[in-house]
């Protein structure tokens, strides 16, 4: 084993913490900054240097608040690193975000979700240098440190980017008494990739580190910089997608209300429009998983993730569109290439840590307020982990299950080129199709470099 000779331990103090596990703090705030020149630039880097929350560092008890940051690479270019080091990053994370339909490489953001929109049209996404993220225990505590941040980018002459309706950051906070719970009434953040930080054979986790941690690419991992002091200058460090999410709920709600007695057969106990909101997920809203319990939710499985889908051939659990049949199909047949690529680097799994912005709202009347979801996609190849199951979402065709391309994803937009509204819902008595709506839009991407602390040290000399 190549593993054994060369075997990794890894100094989680030298990790960003936000990489290695989730915070679970009822309020964030996303705060985008501009840099106006490389020395300020510096200085601000060397403020927040010292206050970044590694991943070494307990959480529990929960601290009041944490912050990590992401650079993006113009905000590389900004701080004044050698092109020797930027010029080997990976190429999706040097361009800025863009979409090519028939490519391995699509956010789907087209129609009002296409980048020129994004932002609320207040700056564009070139202008984003760095995004700091900063999480509360508390809402005095995350007041307490984003005031510190702001003060700090105010005397730097660093210009804050100020994206939401009056001029606010992107804030989010918990919408009810259960962490993790959604806009269209999900709870989320349950099918968490469990990753195994270092080579140690009696480490917990069964997803090698290098699908996540930059620096120690290999065959079955690969990443880039791969070459060069890059490596070094990259090492401990993640790509992540910051992506901003408008969820149309008013919409959502009223599809349900008016598609789920249509198709819900008259043998199912749970309510039509739950029933329907579980086939469109492939979880109950609860989290329990339709393929262990196609009737009705079950408390003692609502967090299950040990399930696959060779009992399920025909979609009659769990449709072949559901969500997260898309995003991890899991056991399920691919069509080559995806398969031999599977075969070599497995599934691919992003690290996620999302939460919701904006005021909850229940029934079917819009009140033109903003909302949606703020979410962190962490990987260490951005093509091969986040733009795949991208690309499984908008275009359902790398299984033979799809035998005529159709199921397009609930949270995939209908605006793509050659997109299929349709959704597919096989039952013993026969298919039931609804019509898809959008009911989500892109209103912001950055793709960001969240450096180790060694490098952030030496960016901010």
């Amino acid at each position: 084993g190549q593993m054994n000779t060369n075997a990794i331990n890894l100094d989680l103090s030298d990790v960003q913490g936000i990489i290695h596990h989730s915070y679970r703090m009822p309020f964030s705030r996303h705060l985008l900054f501009s840099l106006n020149d490389e020395i300020s630039g510096k200085e601000f880097i060397r403020f927040l240097t010292p206050r970044i929350t590694d991943a070494a560092q307990a959480i529990s008890p929960k601290p009041d608040w944490s912050l990590n940051i992401g650079i993006t690479h113009d905000g590389l270019n900004a701080l004044g690193v050698a092109s020797e080091i930027t010029r080997e990053f990976a190429p999706e994370y040097r361009q800025l975000p863009y979409d090519d339909p028939e490519g391995d490489q699509t956010l789907g953001d087209f129609g009002p979700s296409a980048p020129k929109n994004w932002w609320n049209r207040k700056f564009t996404t070139s202008q984003i240098h760095l995004i700091v993220h900063v999480y509360g225990s508390t809402e005095s505590g995350l007041n307490s440190i984003s005031g510190e941040v702001k003060q700090a980018a105010e005397s730097l002459r660093v210009a804050e980017l100020l994206a939401m309706q009056g001029d606010q950051p992107i804030e989010c906070r918990s919408l009810g008494e259960t962490l993790g719970e959604l806009h269209f009434g999900y709870r989320d953040g349950i099918s968490q990739p469990q990753v195994k930080w270092g080579d140690d054979p009696n480490l917990p986790g069964d997803i090698d580190f290098r699908h996540f941690l930059l620096g120690y690419s290999v065959e079955s991992a690969p990443s880039s910089p791969f070459q060069g002091e890059a490596v070094s200058f990259a090492k401990n460090g993640s790509y992540s997608v910051f992506r901003w999410l408008y969820q149309d709920v008013a919409k959502f709600n009223k599809f349900l209300e008016e598609e789920a007695p249509k198709v819900t057969p008259a043998s199912v106990e749970a309510e039509p429009e739950e029933w329907l909101a579980a086939k469109l997920v492939g979880r109950w809203r609860d989290g329990t998983p339709i393929t262990l319990s196609p009737d009705h939710p079950d408390d003692a499985i609502s967090s299950s993730n040990d399930f696959n889908y060779a009992g399920d051939p025909l979609g009659e659990k769990c449709p072949f569109g559901a969500h997260i049949r898309l995003t991890n199909p899991r056991d399920q047949e691919l069509n080559f290439p995806e398969r031999l690529e599977v075969e070599i680097t497995g599934m691919p799994r992003v690290i996620r840590r999302g939460a919701p912005y904006g005021p909850k709202l229940t029934g079917t009347t819009d009140d033109g307020k903003q909302r949606g979801l703020a979410g962190i996609f962490i990987c260490s190849s951005i093509r091969r982990q986040f733009f795949k199951q991208l690309v499984w979402m908008n275009r359902t065709n790398f299984s033979p299950v799809f035998n005529d391309e159709r199921s397009q994803d609930l949270f995939a937009n209908r605006k793509i080129p050659g997109a299929s509204a349709d959704f597919s819902i096989p039952t013993p008595f026969g298919d039931r199709e609804v019509t898809l709506l959008d009911f989500v839009r892109t209103d912001g991407t950055a793709f960001c470099f969240l450096p180790s602390l060694t490098t952030l040290q030496s960016l901010g000399e």
